[in-house]
Parts: structure tokens; C-alpha cells; sequence
């Protein structure tokens, strides 16, 4: 069976693709070096309005910060992770109101005990403070299918969390793991969940899924969209809708719609694996690249774009736009309005030649 941990361990040594710029840019667009010598960036978070990027540190459990193209040598956070495969410092977000707030939330891998969380904080001068766990206690596995992806949609904290290498619990609606789960900003459990019941607010709102390591939203809308890693088959695209199936589980043929009651194919399936990560609606100053979804795959390098139609609900069309001279972590728009992608061990972004 197909690991992205495998991967992962891989590329912390090197990474060989394809030569760089092998693929479809568009006209008069480069892409060029942000920053490099970086330890296993894995999610990027820009402040709007600014020329400051945060991101997680894999192995390391930092939460960095840079400004503009220096990296400050403090972080913003050292958290005490369990780094092992696919665990570590993983998902980060700002809030929706960061400017006024200043509340910037991290899923992890704590170290002892192991288990996954979301800790929130508030950042001052650079520095994470005022740090409150708003999630706990979900189970993490010894390195592997741990999700770990936060995106804000509707006022309302999205996590995406993998079902720890046990298929069963994907479909047991009563467990967090396997699931993608929909949070009020303090952590509480809103209402309008699907599976909740009178006095029994249950967090889950879809489910079936194994390695879900990536979500995004497209702007100006309530559409979510998450990218998961499948076995030695069927990596997918999923548009992420309240209280859906998405199939895995006990018994999963690779092809099929998947396992219990009612469940929905992907919108897009990779049958030959490409692992692909963090992906990114792009609207921006590159009006070239504006409108679409971004994936970054970390088997190839290969930054792929996914054209839908206009309900959000089909793709038209995918293809990949560059070649990474390493596979590709994150994909998010950054400092200046470019669209930034992140490697192992460096940031890039697409900018006019």
C-alpha cells in the first residue's frame, strides 16, 4: 500500500522530478525563488494587507514567520510535536478577521500524550500568545493517515482529519478520525451539523474519507473542496458537502464509489498516485491564473491547475502548469498578491517575467 509518509521520508533526503519549468506557464510569467534552505515548510498562511508569511515547520513543530524574504529567527511558536511519517506541525489558518483579531490556529501532533489538536493563539509582535487548545484528544496514529488541514468557511473552523490508518472508523460517524469536522472559532460544536441530536452536538460534517490532506474554499462562496490520499489507487478531489459520504472504508474497491450507505464518487481520481497536497483557489494580481483551483502534487513536483464549470460541481479540465525541482507541499497566494507554492525545502511563486 501506497504511503504519503513514504514520500515524505523521501523527500527529506531529495527529491527527483522532472526539470523545472517543464510545464505550461502562462505567457510572460515566471516562476522565481522566494526563499530556500527552508526545514520542511508544510502549510503557508499569508496576513492580507501585508508583506508577512507564516508557516509550520513538519519535524521541527515551529511556527515560522517571515517578512517579506527574511525568516525571522525567532518563531512565532515551538510546539512539542511527534514528527514521525505523516505527523508534526501540519495545518495552520488565520482567522477570517486576523487584522483586528490577530488569531492564528495550528493542528498538530502533540508529543506526549500522541494525539492531534488545535491550538489557537494570538499573535503580538510576532510571537504566539495567549496559546488555548480548542480541540483535543483525537487520536493520532504512529505516523500515518493524520489529515490535518484548517480552513475557514462561513465564520466556521473546518478540520480535515485522516482516519489513522483504520478504515472502520472512516464510516463510524460517532468518531472524529476519517472525518472533515466543522467548529465554531472557539472550538464548540455548532448547530446544523448533520449527525448532531438534542443535546448531543456531534462535530462531523462529511465523512468517508482516509487521508484528507488538503482544504480550500472558493472566494466569495461557500464552496469547499478537499484533496485526499488514496491506497496504491484513487487519489481524489472532493467537493466537500454537509453530511456526505465519500466512500472509504472496509471493503474499498479501488474505481468504485466506495463503501456504505450512499457514497460519491470524487470529482476528480488520479488512478496512478500522485499525492496531492494542500490545494488553493487563486484570485489575484496574476489575471492569467485567476479563477481556478491550484494542486500541488508531492510524487512529481507538478503544480497542476483544475478548471470546474460554474456551479463548482464538474471539472472541465486539468493540467499542469510547472515542474518542481521537488515535490509540492502548499499552494496559497502570498505577499503581493502572487500565488505561492511550497516545496521541502523552499518557497516560490509565480510573478511577470
Amino acid at each position: 500500500m501506497r504511503r504519503i509518509a513514504a514520500a515524505f521520508a523521501a523527500a527529506v533526503v531529495v527529491a527527483v522530478v522532472p526539470a523545472p519549468g517543464a510545464g505550461a506557464l502562462p505567457e510572460e510569467t515566471k516562476v522565481s525563488l522566494w526563499k530556500d534552505g527552508l526545514s520542511f515548510p508544510i502549510d503557508l498562511a499569508w496576513a492580507r494587507g501585508t508583506n508577512k508569511l507564516f508557516f509550520t515547520e513538519k519535524n521541527t513543530g515551529r511556527v515560522r514567520v517571515m517578512v517579506g524574504r527574511r525568516l525571522l529567527r525567532r518563531p512565532c511558536v515551538d510546539l512539542d510535536v511527534e514528527s514521525a511519517g505523516e505527523s508534526g506541525a501540519m495545518g495552520l489558518v488565520l482567522h477570517p478577521r486576523f487584522a483586528r483579531n490577530h488569531k492564528l490556529y495550528v493542528f498538530f501532533t502533540n508529543d506526549s500524550p500522541r494525539e492531534n489538536r488545535v491550538r489557537r493563539f494570538v499573535v503580538r509582535r510576532n510571537r504566539c500568545r495567549r496559546g488555548r487548545t480548542i480541540v483535543a484528544g483525537v487520536p493520532a496514529s504512529t505516523g500515518y493517515h493524520n489529515g490535518g488541514q484548517l480552513e475557514f468557511v462561513g465564520g466556521k473552523l473546518f478540520v480535515s482529519v485522516g482516519e489513522n490508518h483504520d478504515p472502520s472508523a472512516a464510516q463510524d460517524r460517532s468518531r472524529r478520525i476519517g472525518k472533515v469536522l466543522r467548529l465554531n472559532p472557539d472550538g464548540t460544536v455548532p448547530s446544523g451539523n448533520p449527525f448532531s441530536s438534542p443535546g448531543d452536538r456531534n462535530p462531523v460534517w462529511s465523512y468517508g474519507h482516509r487521508n484528507p490532506f488538503g482544504l480550500a474554499h472558493e472566494p466569495g462562496t461557500r464552496r469547499l473542496y478537499e484533496t485526499e490520499n488514496g491506497p496504491s489507487c484513487d487519489d481524489e478531489l472532493n467537493r466537500i458537502v454537509r453530511g456526505r459520504n465519500y466512500g472509504w472504508g472496509d471493503g474499498y474497491d479501488c474505481g468504485t464509489a466506495g463503501v456504505g450507505p450512499n457514497p460519491k464518487r470524487p470529482l476528480k481520481r488520479w488512478s496512478d498516485v500522485i499525492v496531492p497536497t494542500d490545494p488553493w483557489f487563486y484570485e489575484g494580481r496574476m489575471q492569467r491564473l485567476s479563477g481556478d483551483l491550484y494542486v500541488g502534487d508531492f510524487s512529481a513536483g507538478k503544480l497542476r491547475r483544475v478548471h470546474l464549470n460554474r456551479k463548482g460541481t464538474r471539472v472541465r479540465r486539468i493540467h499542469s502548469i510547472y515542474d518542481s525541482p521537488q515535490g509540492i507541499v502548499d499552494v496559497s497566494k502570498g505577499p503581493g498578491g502572487w500565488l505561492y507554492f511550497a516545496t521541502p525545502s523552499s518557497i516560490r511563486r509565480i510573478v511577470p517575467d
